[in-house]
């Protein structure tokens, strides 16, 4: 996946994210392992109180965690 896609998933999750169940389950459980990470990650964020993150922000932290996502599909876009 490449990181503009990846940030639609961001963006889908954190929406997704229901307070009273306390997790965006439906997210994190469906796709590829790099999409359930990033449903985590949102949900994360959602669950520290982080705003939903820019485009050049979420482009910030997956360059921050490149080595953890090639290894789980991130390609060059």
């Amino acid at each position: 996946m490449t990181t503009s896609e990846l940030y639609a998933v961001y963006c889908q999750a954190y929406a997704d994210f229901d307070p009273a169940l306390g997790c965006a389950a439906h997210a994190v459980a469906a796709g590829s392992a790099i999409e359930r990470a990033i449903a985590e990650y949102a949900s994360e964020d959602v669950a520290n109180g982080t705003p939903l993150r820019s485009r050049e922000a979420f482009d910030r932290a997956v360059a921050t965690g490149l080595a953890a996502l090639g290894p789980l599909g991130l390609r060059a876009a």
